[in-house]
């Protein structure tokens, strides 16, 4: 029943990471981006805080809060993939989120340096939550039961500045859909279950390193 679930979901964000290329396929192709051309890399320290889970053993229920990390990516046309790292600290326990991420940035310029950035990715998620425990409903969980591996899609809209042609500022909100369903001890987490998922907020303020051709 879990593998099944779990296909289900991957197709599901297969279809997704389809129809969002498909979308910023036809925005690219009506939009100037400082960085535009045949290929993009682009690199970003970035800033923010982030909160989520509806469930006592999700991920984002012990992670939340403060957040700091970098992503770096490829972009080819229009399709980009890259590359995150992020660091929670913030919430019940320290954690690490890394993930691999298949969508990009679409910029709608308003004039020579605002432009509103439009992203859309679907992503695949590994991380780890450092050791803790916290009482729930008179029993003890640990961290150790939560499941850290999962998959996902997310989007969000926010202001970029871009200047001397390769740099970049900005802060882009992001609402996301995760599951996340391995990583974690089974028999700890029994009798809850810990294949759980929830939607997740995050903004990041960021700055950027972007090179086109």
């Amino acid at each position: 029943m879990m593998e099944k679930a779990v296909t289900k979901r991957w197709a599901l964000v297969l279809a997704l990471t389809l129809a969002m290329s498909a979308a910023e396929g036809l925005m690219g192709a009506s939009t100037a981006r400082a960085d535009s051309g045949l290929l993009t890399v682009w690199a970003a320290p970035k800033l923010g805080g982030a909160l989520g889970g509806n469930n006592d053993l999700d991920f984002y229920r012990w992670a939340g809060g403060g957040t700091a990390g970098i992503e770096a990516g490829v972009r080819i046309l229009f399709i980009g993939a890259y590359f995150e790292y992020l660091r929670f600290f913030g919430g019940d326990v320290g954690a690490n989120l890394m993930s691999i991420n298949l969508g990009g940035d679409n910029e709608f310029r308003f004039t020579k340096n605002w432009s509103l950035v439009l992203r859309l990715a679907s992503s695949f998620y590994f991380g780890s939550l450092d050791q803790g425990e916290k009482l729930v409903g008179g029993q003890v969980l640990s961290s150790e039961a939560v499941n850290t591996t999962g998959i996902g899609f997310r989007g969000g809209v926010g202001p970029r500045y871009t200047f001397l042609r390769i740099f970049s500022v900005g802060i882009t909100p992001q609402i996301g859909y995760h599951y996340f369903f391995a990583g974690g001890d089974d028999a700890l987490a029994a009798p809850r279950g810990n294949n759980v998922g929830g939607w997740d907020f995050q903004a990041m303020a960021y700055f950027r390193v972007g090179l086109g051709i």
